[in-house]
């Protein structure tokens, strides 16, 4: 038997990134370590072949240079019940995930930092009145490159799971969209 089942898996990596773009929190496994798990937001590069990010020095990553890593990036979910769901014979959880394997490595020129910050900025400020890093001197943005250390993952696979009661009818599948849509739950979109 395998785990998760195949009708959960998710291998469409157009959605994929979508969840990761929506949803950029991610779960780093840290390996060997007394901080087995380190969370913070990553952006993927245009080219959509590696994961941008930066962390402060204490952080247990600035220790992995050239390491394999594995990362998860949890998307919406939802709590089913039958009693909300014609169909469901028990409650169940409805949620959608997207796992990178990959390699880290420390970003060290200045340009390669800049264009990181600028891709995650880009992503994370509000379009209405985004800050941008124009308003720091020379001076300030390189006392600020000393200060963090960035990297990039390299993307070496990327797999997803998507449990959305793809093992109900499609009767009931609708319902459970219908439902969360109802609720304003963003994981409605994924049916």
């Amino acid at each position: 038997m395998s785990y998760p089942r195949n009708a959960f898996s998710e291998q469409n990596t157009k959605r994929l990134w979508q969840l990761i773009d929506e949803h950029p929190l991610a779960t780093l496994v840290i390996p060997n370590s007394d901080t087995p798990f380190v969370h913070m937001s990553l952006s993927l590069n245009h080219e959509k072949t590696h994961l941008l990010g930066h962390a402060n020095p204490a952080n247990p990553l600035t220790q992995l240079d050239k390491a394999h890593l594995q990362v998860l990036f949890r998307g919406p979910d939802a709590y089913l019940s039958p009693s909300e769901v014609k169909g469901l014979p028990l409650p169940t959880w409805d949620y959608a995930t997207a796992h990178i394997r990959g390699q880290l490595t420390q970003i060290t020129n200045p340009e390669e930092k800049r264009s990181a910050l600028h891709q995650q900025l880009k992503q994370f400020e509000s379009p209405v009145n985004p800050w941008d890093m124009s308003v720091l001197s020379d001076n300030q943005i390189t006392k600020l490159f000393s200060q963090l250390f960035f990297f990039k993952i390299k993307i070496e696979s990327i797999t997803g799971t998507f449990k959305l009661s793809q093992n109900k009818s499609d009767e009931t599948r609708q319902r459970i969209a219908h439902l969360l849509e109802t609720q304003g739950n963003p994981l409605s979109r994924y049916y």
